[in-house]
């Protein structure tokens, strides 16, 4: 339809309000709606614009979708066409760029192609800009196809810009006299703004890849086949001590020339390694890294090199910390009232604040490992690792290899690499060297030197590595004996035993052995699914008679095995190990009134402690003392003593 038809359409449509047939279905509906809104056809053209602030927003929020478009705007105008605009708008109509050549395309020289314009219906009728917004499609508006007669001298061809995630960002339109209109203008939006969604998903995925690299807890380098740096992330940079910006575009030779260990490693990495160690001189200070290549490969083979770089400390921590080499304990762990051991836990908790090396003595089965873990969790080293060794499980031709390590090529079965030793996988934390009375003593004199210069020299290495340690050393046996019969130096003992902490055996801390007895019950009815399991009264005594020579740990186990032998029963004597039931004896209860007291005192004393035992229980008490029940009752009134008390506490 020629423009004269799609005029009378108009004249007609608007003077009589009437259908008319001839017009594309799109912009009659758009007149239709128009015209329900009460829209003016003949009113003047107004182009209310948004204040600077309101504007600020806008450009703020399509900044990506404006910078990816501004190079293909300024392409468009070069082209030889003086009466066009190019102009963009956002998601809600609102213009945010235009670029318009020679005069005004409005005779009466009205500019409307202004940022901060809205192109809606309820305002400027029909138009392309609005026709998109609702469609989702590419449309163009020619002359007389606009509502407003104001807009007939233009014509405008838009289309819209989508995300990748498919959303509505912008429209791309461009806008002319109607006289100059081509046929061509609605194709030539379409594909440009094809190639605008193009190069925005491209310079998208491009930012995204960036801030992946950036993200990377590793240092990565890409070098391609030249030599050159093409990429380098922030953490590679500070590895190195390199700005990174700075360092794209250059030679490795350039940027590396003082570190040789680099270049050779990219020289002759060709086909690739991982996890190769490297210890180098760059920027005036010693690295020690791990370095892994990968070939980076397209279609058209290899295209250059991906080199991961990780501090060998880090790479420390990782292992220590996957091989299980963590403090769980913790001071509120440890379980005991006995004044003696409650005593040590205090010593300990403030030596805990320091880094003072510490040298725990106790029977085996004490707890020492769980006071070390302790210690180590109340330090301020409580983020670093914690390696514990056993020295006495170690063979004793392997005992340097495990503490200080080896490089590669040291000795026959050496690993390729080397391997760091438990000085510097514990570096930053704590150290624990269990049973230290085992040591060799040809290893002794090495252990006082990494204790006194903190720092190790691995077996067939020659660099000292510096390490931030704190040692806790921990045994069963008498240390000074060992040095007496000169098994242990003395100077190393002096150097472990900055601080001694003395771990009472289990017999000799009283009631703790109960205490522990139902910790332990607690602990291992609920893990094991046997609900709340209880315990007969009489072990009560039979534990505290019993001299524990396995001390808490063989307690735990005791009560375990009970558990497992009970069938959710009463924990008996017969549940338990027969070393324990074979050493009881006829329980004796101690007396701790003053020498000379009266036998009615020793008495009373002996019945509460019977009382406390079998909780109340009459019968058990009696036949325990060996009276009678109403013999039992009459002592009870005599000294003023209450069952109830008692009982409650069984409860």
């Amino acid at each position: 339809m020629g423009y004269g038809e799609v005029k009378n359409c108009w004249e007609r449509f608007t003077t009589n309000k009437k259908p008319v047939t001839g017009v594309r279905p799109a912009i009659l509906a758009s007149w239709q709606k128009c015209q329900r809104q009460g829209l003016n056809p003949f009113k003047e053209a107004r182009f209310p614009r948004l204040n600077e602030e309101e504007l600020r927003q806008c450009l703020s929020v399509a900044a990506p979708v404006l910078s990816v478009s501004r190079l293909f705007v300024e392409r468009l105008n070069m082209l030889p066409q003086p009466h066009r605009v190019i102009f963009l708008c956002d998601r809600d109509g609102y213009t945010l760029t235009a670029s318009e050549h020679g005069n005004p395309l409005f005779p009466n020289g009205v500019v409307v192609f202004k940022p901060g314009v809205r192109w809606h219906e309820e305002e400027q009728g029909t138009n392309a800009i609005s026709l998109v917004l609702q469609s989702r499609n590419a449309c163009q508006v020619i002359g007389a196809e606009h509502y407003l007669e104001a807009l007939h001298g233009v014509y405008c061809a838009a289309a819209p810009l989508f995300d990748p995630a498919g959303q509505l960002m912008a429209v791309f339109a461009v806008a002319g006299r109607q006289e100059e209109f081509s046929a061509h203008s609605l194709r030539m939006v379409i594909e440009m703004a094809a190639t605008i969604e193009r190069q925005f998903r491209l310079e998208q995925a491009t930012d995204e890849l960036e801030a992946v690299l950036q993200s990377i807890s590793e240092g990565l380098i890409f070098v391609d086949n030249k030599g050159i740096i093409a990429q380098m992330n922030r953490v590679a940079g500070r590895l190195f001590g390199l700005e990174p910006k700075e360092c794209l575009g250059k030679s490795v030779e350039e940027v590396f020339q003082r570190s040789f260990p680099v270049l050779r490693l990219i020289k002759t990495g060709r086909e690739g390694f991982c996890d190769r160690e490297l210890a180098v001189n760059f920027q005036n200070r010693r690295l020690r890294l791990t370095v892994s290549c990968q070939q980076v490969r397209s279609q058209h083979g290899v295209i250059g090199m991906v080199l991961t770089f990780r501090e060998l400390k880090t790479v420390q921590r990782l292992v220590t910390r996957m091989a299980g080499s963590q403090a769980r304990f913790v001071f509120d762990d440890l379980v005991g009232e006995d004044i003696k051991f409650v005593e040590v836990m205090d010593i300990a908790k403030r030596i805990a604040r320091t880094d003072s090396t510490v040298l725990i003595m106790g029977e085996s089965g004490t707890g020492k490992d769980l006071f070390a873990q302790a210690i180590h969790n109340a330090s301020p080293r409580r983020d670093g690792p914690f390696v514990a060794i056993n020295c006495a499980a170690m063979p004793r031709d392997l005992v340097e290899s495990e503490l200080f390590g080896y490089e590669e090529g040291a000795f026959t079965g050496a690993k390729r690499g080397g391997r760091p030793g438990k000085f510097e996988l514990a570096s930053g934390g704590s150290l624990f060297l269990d049973e230290i009375g085992d040591i060799p003593l040809e290893t002794q004199i090495t252990l006082l030197r990494v204790l006194e210069e903190k720092q190790v020299i691995r077996i067939g290495g020659h660099a000292p590595v510096a390490i931030t340690v704190r040692f806790i050393a921990a045994t069963n046996k008498n240390i000074a004996k060992l040095v007496n019969d000169g098994q242990f130096r003395l100077d190393l003992f002096h150097r472990l035993s900055v601080v001694e902490l003395s771990i009472p055996p289990l017999r000799e801390r009283g009631q703790d052995i109960l205490l522990l007895a139902h910790h332990f019950l607690h602990r291992f009815s609920g893990q094991l699914g046997y609900g709340k399991a209880v315990m007969d009264p009489e072990m009560e005594n039979i534990f505290l008679h019993y001299q524990w020579p396995g001390n808490v740990r063989e307690l735990q186990n005791a009560i375990e095995q009970a558990l497992h032998v009970s069938a959710k029963g009463p924990l008996q004597l017969k549940h338990f190990p027969a070393r324990i039931s074979s050493a009881q004896s006829p329980p004796i209860i101690p007396s701790t009134t003053a020498e000379g007291s009266c036998l009615a005192a020793v008495e009373r004393e002996a019945i509460v402690r019977a009382l406390k035992v079998y909780q109340g229980n009459v019968s058990r008490v009696a036949s325990f003392l060996g009276i009678g029940r109403t013999t039992l009752y009459r002592k009870l009134k005599r000294y003023a003593i209450e069952l109830e008390p008692f009982r409650l506490d069984a409860s």
